[in-house]
C-alpha cells in the first residue's frame, strides 16, 4: 500500500509529453504536492549507456533492446519510483511501459513476453496518451531546427528500407500513433490530441489528475 501516486503520459517522440510533464510538475507543486520525474534512459545503472548508442539501436535485435529498456525502468522502479510512492511523492513518467512495447511490437517483438518484463514495476493510476499527426510532429522538428538530429530508430528506417529518413519517419510515426490510439480505446485511458491550444491540453490533463488526488491537493 503506497500514499503516493504514479502519473503515467506516453506518446510519439515531439508530441509534446516531456513539456507537460513539466507544466504538471509545476501545477502540482503550487498546491503543495512533492513531485518525481522518471522516464525512458534514465537510471544510473543503464540511462547513459542507453543515450551513448544514439542511432544505433537499430542495429539491435529487439529481445536485446527489450531487455536493456525493461533493466532501466526496472532499476528506476526499485530506486527511484517505489521509494517515492512509499514517501507520498507524485510520480510523474514521461514514458513508461507502454513506448518500449509498441516500438518492438510493430518491429515483431513478443508482446507478452516484453509486458513480462515489466511484471514487478508497480501500476499506473492515470496513464495519459498524446497524440498528434505524422505530419504535425514533423513541422515541430523541423520548426525547431532538429531535423539533423533525427535518430535512425526513431525515424523507423529499419522498418523502411530505401526510403528517406523523413518519408520512413511519417510512415513509422502514423504506425506508432494507431498502436497508441488503440492501447488507449483498450484500457480506457484518455487520448488527447496535442493540436490544441497548450494550455487546453494542459487543462484535460490536469482534469483526469486532480480527479485521482483528491484531498491530496492544497488549496492555493
Amino acid at each position: 500500500m503506497t500514499d503516493g501516486k504514479l502519473i503515467v503520459i506516453e506518446g510519439s517522440d515531439n508530441v509534446g509529453r516531456s513539456l507537460h510533464c513539466d507544466l504538471l510538475a509545476e501545477r502540482l507543486g503550487a498546491h503543495g504536492i512533492a513531485t518525481k520525474r522518471i522516464g525512458l534512459a534514465r537510471s544510473k545503472l543503464m540511462g547513459d549507456m542507453i543515450k551513448s548508442q544514439g542511432g544505433d539501436f537499430h542495429i539491435m535485435d529487439t529481445r536485446t533492446r527489450s531487455l536493456i529498456y525493461a533493466t532501466d525502468l526496472v532499476d528506476q522502479s526499485i530506486h527511484d519510483v517505489v521509494p517515492m510512492l512509499e514517501a507520498g511523492f507524485v510520480v510523474i513518467a514521461d514514458r513508461y511501459t507502454l513506448t518500449p512495447e509498441i516500438r518492438e511490437a510493430v518491429r515483431g517483438g513478443d508482446v507478452d513476453w516484453i509486458k513480462s518484463l515489466y511484471s514487478t514495476v508497480p501500476k499506473p493510476d492515470v496513464t495519459l496518451i498524446l497524440h498528434a499527426g505524422p505530419r504535425r510532429l514533423l513541422n515541430r522538428i523541423m520548426l525547431s531546427e532538429s531535423i539533423g538530429k533525427l535518430r535512425k530508430f526513431e525515424c523507423g528506417t529499419d522498418l523502411y528500407p530505401g526510403e528517406s529518413i523523413t518519408t520512413s519517419f511519417l510512415n513509422y510515426q502514423r504506425v506508432l500513433r494507431k498502436k497508441f490510439l488503440k492501447s488507449a480505446e483498450e484500457n480506457d485511458w484518455l487520448a488527447i490530441p496535442t493540436r490544441d491550444d497548450l494550455w487546453a491540453v494542459h487543462e484535460n490533463i490536469w482534469n483526469e489528475v486532480s480527479a485521482i488526488l483528491g484531498e491530496m491537493l492544497l488549496e492555493i
